[in-house]
């Protein structure tokens, strides 16, 4: 009951930021997708478009292909408005897969679609993509994204003629709401082998040289098939801490695994060929075998696979295809933290020591992966300071009334939701929103994107929000980067910011909003958020200096002065990205220097003369 609890209060959350958005924007499925596609991964942002045939069963929500891996990925949202929420909303797999079909009836009927719609629709891009690549598309992901709860967790079985695979990724709140709950910290959970799955495992100890060690590490091997049937039943709770690692899979690291266990000639070198996976727990029954170094590991506590998401990923859809695993070991490497008496007489937090082991052990287990630069730079001082100057800057009052509420930096992913449920529900919570308007959240890369905007960069803003997090990095290294001694040692940051540097930094995200609901109002046909970014690229490229970014701090908006010229500025920028785009997909032409460098070329001595 305390669980249900839990959930539906971080449901009412989590939906009511969405229906505030839905307000603005006249849509659900549109925000929805936008708040969850963040704990899906925050590197991979998919074009988002609209498209929905009741009758039909028809419907997609956004799509991004990996066009050198021949991969597809489909989104589709489920979204079913919840005012009152007394229970749990549930999904069943029968659902899952309607809902997933008609993605795929949008893959499939792509042709009797293109004949029959509007061919300024923003969809039909991905139309002329499958009809151009279909031959060459190997696989298909469809990301089902619902605001309801999948609690079975069953896989969803799919096929599409022509496809050698699809995949069903089915993100449900329940998903969402561990996500959310392992960013805090990994919850405990047991897995018991000799009870449940009638096996143990059996691992080499790594010899330490004090007994007061923080770990006990073991080597060795798990069967496959065990590793298959934990996955099956324990699904994503395995491998949170390896969740972006698991969905940044490509199709070819997959398909390379899985015809290495079909093969017969070359089943017996699969450990050889693999990495295999790495991971950590918390506790363990684990029992020496005689007097070898061998040990029966017999059941775990919150074990976590850090490393080697995709290898137990692909394992497990083998074992579901029919593969035999009889035979076949995935080398494995376990950590156990030792915290309880360390703690103890420390009098610190076993949790928070425990986490930031299992942060660091996850971190580097993971370093021959790519790492989100976003990830790797969310604490450094520059970052550390924005926050600190985010709790600490009032936004102005106006007509003498008192200061009441601030932004609110979130340096880390759920940073927000999770400062909320660490205050008793009522009073404590109430006066933090009060404080802090969900409104008023902007992430890391959220501010990357209206940095760049604003300061003449909109084709990296539309790249998406790790490649606009690289490129604000880059130009405000100075905030972060070490500058070096006399001696040659890394020292301080060679400048740190100021109270206006954070100011401005917000102004940034103000002039993007005002920009964002004129073009909402306009109505404009497809490429909403490049239209927006080369927006407001060309109102600062022209009129930067007679806006300023303090004033605009101090208003909390932009004047209504810019509104024609916004406007303006913004039809002008979709019939440039359209017709400049020529044959290719308007999207990732946006992308491009030369489309920016084009639309300066082209608009920018007409545009000027606006006020």
């Amino acid at each position: 009951m305390i669980e249900n609890k839990r959930k539906i209060e971080f449901l009412q959350e989590f939906l009511d930021t969405v229906e505030k958005k839905a307000n603005t924007v006249g849509s659900r499925q549109a925000p929805f997708l936008q708040e969850v596609l963040p704990y899906i991964s925050p590197e991979d942002e998919p074009t988002p478009i609209y498209y929905s045939k009741k009758n039909s069963k028809i419907q997609i929500n956004g799509y991004l292909y990996f066009e050198n891996l021949n991969i597809l990925n489909l989104y589709i949202v489920d979204y079913e408005p919840l005012f009152t929420i007394d229970s749990i909303p549930v999904i069943n797999a029968t659902e899952i897969k309607e809902v997933a079909n008609r993605a795929k009836r949008f893959f499939t009927n792509a042709d009797s679609i293109f004949e029959a719609s509007d061919k300024s629709m923003e969809f039909i891009d991905l139309i002329k993509l499958i009809k151009s690549d279909r031959d060459e598309i190997e696989e298909i992901n469809i990301f089902v994204v619902s605001n309801k709860f999948y609690l079975t967790n069953r896989p969803i079985d799919l096929s599409i003629p022509g496809i050698e695979t699809v995949n069903v990724h089915v993100w449900d709140m329940d998903r969402v709401y561990k996500l959310s709950e392992a960013e805090q910290g990994i919850r405990e959970f047991d897995i018991q082998f000799v009870e449940e799955y009638d096996s143990v495992i059996q691992l080499m100890h790594v010899p330490k040289s004090t007994n007061n060690s923080l770990i006990d590490c073991y080597i060795g091997a798990i069967p496959a098939v065990l590793l298959a049937k934990l996955y099956d039943d324990w699904g994503p709770k395995l491998v949170e801490r390896n969740v972006r690692s698991f969905l940044q899979a490509r199709g070819g690291t997959n398909k390379g695994i899985r015809e290495t266990l079909k093969d017969s000639e070359q089943r017996e070198l699969f450990v050889a060929y693999n990495n295999g996976i790495s991971s950590v727990a918390k506790f363990g029954d684990i029992v020496q075998v005689g007097d070898s170094n061998l040990y029966e590991i017999k059941s775990l506590t919150s074990w976590q696979i850090v490393n080697g998401g995709q290898t137990t990923a692909s394992i497990h859809q083998a074992y579901k295809n029919g593969v035999d695993l009889e035979d076949i070991y995935v080398q494995t490497k376990l950590t156990i933290l030792n915290t309880t008496e360390l703690t103890t007489s420390l009098n610190i937090d076993r949790h928070d020591l425990e986490d930031q082991l299992i942060t660091k052990i996850s971190e580097y287990a993971n370093t021959q992966n790519k790492i989100n630069k976003s990830d790797l730079l969310a604490n450094t001082r520059f970052m550390s300071d924005i926050e600190i100057l985010s709790r600490s800057t009032w936004i102005p009052a106006f007509n003498n009334l008192k200061e009441e509420s601030k932004w609110y930096f979130e340096r880390a992913r759920g940073q927000y939701m999770v400062d909320i449920s660490r205050r008793s529900k009522g009073k404590e919570q109430t006066a933090f929103k009060k404080m802090y308007p969900k409104e008023n959240v902007i992430t890391k890369v959220e501010l990357a994107k209206y940095f760049m905007s604003w300061d003449g960069y909109p084709h990296v803003s539309s790249k998406g929000g790790e490649e606009a997090f690289k490129k604000f990095m880059d130009l405000n290294s100075q905030y972060w980067k070490l500058s070096l001694n006399d001696n040659e040692e890394s020292s301080n940051p060679i400048q740190n910011i100021s109270s206006d540097f954070y100011k401005e930094l917000i102004a940034r995200k103000l002039i993007n909003v005002y920009v964002a609901k004129i073009v909402d109002g306009m109505q404009l046909k497809g490429y909403r958020a490049n239209v927006i970014y080369y927006t407001v690229a060309m109102l600062g490229y022209i009129y930067k200096e007679r806006i300023s970014l303090i004033d605009v701090w101090n208003m909390q908006e932009l004047s209504d002065d810019w509104k024609d010229v916004v406007r303006i500025i913004a039809a002008n920028a979709l019939n440039y990205l359209r017709e400049s785009a020529g044959e290719q997909n308007v999207t990732q032409w946006a992308k491009k220097q030369d489309c920016w460098d084009g639309f300066i070329k082209e608009s920018a001595s007409v545009l000027e003369s606006l006020i």
